[in-house]
């Protein structure tokens, strides 16, 4: 498994288990009335799971398991690999920070925080279809 798809995988791993702990303070707190702040977790628990988790863990084993690029360069660029999970890490991480605080304390600050974070995660999947685009083709069969 390439070093990007572990880290990758750990970072996925990581979001689900974020993303799973800030779903059950919310639902705590929308039965129990712990605190009105874990309110604003509402969309972002989501998130962390849908893009976080779900997401990243496809684009890490699909990096590693796609058919071959080339036998001298099996899976494309390691750079463009590296470039998706920053840009999708980084957009991830700003939404979770910027989305509950624009939700508690909206301000142009967390604003503009989120819609770099959508940025960033658009440019993440863009990155990703055009680095696996060339490794999807057919083998045989239909």
């Amino acid at each position: 498994m390439p070093p990007i798809t572990q880290a990758a995988v750990r970072a996925a791993m990581i979001y689900l288990v974020v993303g799973a702990a800030c779903a059950l303070a919310y639902w705590l707190d929308a039965q129990y009335g712990i605190a009105p702040w874990l309110s604003a977790l509402s969309p972002t628990y989501l998130h962390l799971i849908v893009v976080g988790w779900i997401t990243q863990f496809i684009f890490a084993i699909a990096y590693w398991m796609f058919p071959v690029f080339s036998k001298t360069n099996p899976r494309g660029s390691p750079s463009l690999a590296k470039a998706v999970f920053i840009t999708l890490n980084a957009g991830l991480i700003l939404r979770a920070l910027c989305e509950p605080w624009r939700a508690i304390a909206p301000s142009p600050i967390n604003s503009a925080g989120l819609v770099l974070s959508a940025i960033l995660q658009t440019l993440a999947a863009a990155l990703f279809v055009w680095g696996s685009w060339p490794r999807v083709r057919e083998r045989g069969g239909f």
